[in-house]
């Protein structure tokens, strides 16, 4: 009995000892930390060429917007630029916002101008603003204001013109009509004798860009100087040149 259990005592002791023998070695050991992820390089967006000239004619459409060249000069104004911006992407909301950021001025010129009374230029400014937006309810919610306001207020006489200015039949601007193009020869002739400036007053600025062009023509080889402002009624005044 006494080897018997002896011998039981002997196989436990080794099944203990077998069954030590088989944990791992590494049991014991630090677990070593994982390698850390490789770091994720951002792309940079690739801009195209004519997103690089969208871009452009945006920004000199927002500052000619802030100096308030709206419609003029000619190839340096806010309406050209975003119209152009918005051929290359017709999609692009910071054109559009442009175009509407204009229209904006014109109606906000128009009831300062209706203000003071004076009607024909706020009629102007509103004619401006549809050529931006035709179908605005805005321009058309002003303009009507703006017909209530002119009917009530006391007629005004019509304008007669003063010292060195040259009033214009409005109602042939824009025609190649023999009796505008002799008054416009008139002045333009005027205007060289004298060596002056002709300030061209028109309703829109293509109506004024029409008369300048005009008086051109009239005197060919000489250089007409002078500037366009809006108003009502179209007229060219003569001033003197500084000296």
């Amino acid at each position: 009995m006494r080897n018997l259990v002896g011998r039981g005592g002997l196989v436990i002791v080794l099944a203990c000892a077998l069954s030590a023998c088989q944990i791992p070695f590494y049991a014991n050991q630090k677990k070593q930390p994982a390698p850390a992820p490789a770091p994720v390089v951002q792309q940079k967006p690739v801009i195209t060429k004519e997103q690089q000239v969208v871009k452009m004619l945006i920004l000199n459409g927002e500052y000619t917007l802030s100096q308030n060249q709206l419609l003029t000069p000619t190839n340096d104004n806010a309406y050209d630029y975003f119209r152009a911006a918005l051929k290359l992407d017709p999609n692009n909301a910071r054109a559009k916002g442009g175009l509407q950021g204009i229209v904006m001025r014109y109606v906000d010129l128009a009831r300062q101008a209706a203000a003071r009374g004076n009607y024909s230029q706020a009629t102007t400014m509103l004619n401006n603003a549809r050529i931006v937006d035709p179908n605005n309810l805005l321009i058309k919610e002003v303009a009507l204001g703006l017909t209530e306001q002119i009917k009530s207020a006391p007629p005004v006489e019509p304008y007669r013109g003063g010292a060195n200015e040259f009033l214009l039949d409005a109602s042939l601007l824009g025609k190649d009509d023999p009796k505008i193009i002799a008054k416009l020869t008139e002045v333009a002739q005027k205007l060289k004798a004298t060596n002056g400036l002709a300030m061209i007053i028109a309703r829109t600025d293509v109506e004024g860009r029409w008369i300048y062009q005009k008086m051109r023509d009239a005197v060919p080889g000489y250089r007409v100087r002078g500037d366009i402002k809006l108003g009502n009624p179209p007229r060219v005044q003569l001033v003197p040149a500084a000296q």
